[in-house]
């Protein structure tokens, strides 16, 4: 079971305080759960991995067809996209969606399939180009954004929350001008090490025959090419 946002405050008071009571009303407990907060964004921004990866469904809403395209709201964890969008855009043929940057639309043919991502300052959103029936069916992986750790009983994603403790005591130290800082981070840094090479590790029961999309469009094969 995953630690949540109290399990990574106790752990790191029981190193920097010595005690293992900590009151969630204090100044301390807001000051270390913005540190862990801040642990978090930081081993989410590191790599792509792969408890941050989801899938989403949805149909457009779009009454009628729209020749300029169809905008379509994005969960509001998005980060961004994991693979090309899927969209049955007639109600009976699903194509992939290329991205592409939005300053380049105007380089694009009026009938390929591309798509961008848009933000108003709070809310994602995906443009996918062309016609679009109401009510296609819409398929979408990303990567999400790691959920702010409010509450005591919140679940940290990181899937290793030593990584957590370790980085939190030595946002600690650092702000103390302790001298144990680097050591504190030297070791968050060999934890976010083995995370890195844990998530590029696969186990035995990996397929490893499931043809890539480079295996499936030019017979690229590791080590071979």
């Amino acid at each position: 079971m995953a630690d949540a946002l109290n399990d990574i405050i106790v752990k790191v008071s029981a190193i920097v305080s010595q005690t293992l009571d900590v009151v969630n009303t204090s100044d301390e407990y807001s000051l270390w759960k913005l540190y862990i907060n801040m642990a978090q964004r930081e081993w989410a921004e590191t790599y792509d991995w792969q408890s941050l990866y989801r899938e989403y469904n949805t149909l457009t809403t779009t009454a009628g067809t729209d020749a300029n395209g169809t905008t379509i709201a994005l969960p509001s964890d998005f980060r961004k996209l994991a693979g090309f969008p899927k969209i049955m855009a007639d109600g009976e043929t699903t194509n992939e969606y290329g991205q592409i940057d939005p300053q380049k639309k105007e380089m694009m043919a009026s009938d390929e399939h591309y798509c961008y991502i848009l933000n108003n300052g709070s809310s994602n959103y995906l443009f996918a180009n062309g016609t679009i029936v109401s009510g296609a069916s819409i398929f979408i992986s990303y990567w999400k954004s790691p959920a702010s750790l409010v509450s005591p009983a919140d679940v940290v994603d990181c899937p290793n929350p030593d990584y957590l403790v370790q980085r939190t005591i030595a946002y600690i130290w650092e702000s103390r001008e302790d001298s144990r800082f680097p050591e504190a981070k030297a070791e968050a840094d060999k934890i976010l090490a083995r995370l890195l090479e844990n998530e590029n590790t696969q186990g035995y029961a990996y397929d490893q025959t499931i043809l890539t999309p480079e295996k499936k469009s030019f017979s690229f094969r590791i080590g071979r090419n």
